[in-house]
């Protein structure tokens, strides 16, 4: 391990010549016997872009969106956390209502910037898989996302669902790390409750409709489609109706979330209540 190690080490430190104070932190996170790490092209990202980053425990029954939006002089966050806060040995069902918890904070530009710088370095990394005689296997299944985009243009755009294994550990390295970053840059954010906007309803809404064009289909993703219907039945606004008819055709409405008034059956109906 290493000696895996020490070519991350040199590749990095080689690429940004010590000018980025993030490389140590990014390094951290490329630490493996299952891949190997060499650094391509470094871009600059546009401090006005606007990121995204998501994430969720499948087995933790949790689904996270963070929204960074820069704005003159400071950078928005945007929190929307859903918890379902299952206790499977003490209660056969979850609650009824589901648990989403939003809120706000700001950032500074500088410490906004630095993410970018960060994240930058994450894209710019180029793993390749080390063939191994064995590989080992988790229960453990989670979600990992970020996107980035500028002027309409998405800069960067990363995915990734499943159960860990060093056999594909190669695939969810750099989401993972992009979201771990994030995470860490917000730790310290005075987050305070939030009531969204007319304009954040509409984002969330068109996240879903994006997203779930991406995912609906991948077989992994199934426990991400089941939340983002009970999230965006909280957070979204009427724009999210035609998604929500694609995505629930046939299927029936989650016990908790949004409230259909359509057929005995539950499934959806044109005058499905959000909030």
């Amino acid at each position: 391990m290493r000696a895996f190690f020490s070519c991350i080490v040199v590749a990095l430190a080689a690429s940004s010549s010590g000018a980025n104070p993030g490389a140590n932190l990014v390094q951290e996170h490329f630490k493996s016997e299952n891949y190997t790490v060499t650094l391509g092209t470094t871009r600059t990202f546009d401090s006005g872009a606007e990121l995204e980053i998501s994430d969720g425990s499948g087995h933790g029954f949790t689904l996270g969106w963070l929204r960074f939006t820069p704005e003159e002089g400071r950078v928005d966050v945007l929190s929307i956390q859903l918890n379902e806060g299952r206790h499977p040995y003490r209660s056969k069902w979850p609650p009824d209502l589901a648990t989403v918890v939003v809120k706000h904070a700001q950032m500074k530009p500088d410490a906004y910037a630095a993410l970018l710088r960060d994240l930058a370095l994450i894209d710019a990394a180029e793993l390749r898989r080390v063939q191994r005689d064995s590989s080992t296997s988790s229960s453990n299944d989670f979600w990992v996302y970020a996107r980035l985009t500028a002027n309409k243009k998405t800069l960067v755009d990363l995915d990734w669902a499943g159960y860990e294994d060093s056999s594909n550990e190669v695939n969810f390295a750099k989401p993972q790390a992009a979201v771990a970053l994030a995470h860490a840059a917000v730790e310290g954010l005075d987050f305070k409750e939030h009531t969204l906007s007319e304009e954040e309803r509409g984002w969330a809404s068109a996240k879903f409709a994006r997203d779930w064009k991406q995912i609906k289909e991948l077989e992994f993703y199934w426990w991400v489609r089941e939340r983002y219907i009970i999230m965006i039945g909280v957070v979204g606004d009427e724009s999210a109706l035609p998604a929500l008819r694609d995505a629930l055709q046939g299927e029936r409405l989650p016990r908790h979330g949004g409230h259909s008034r359509g057929g005995p059956d539950g499934r959806i109906a044109s005058d499905f209540v959000f909030g």
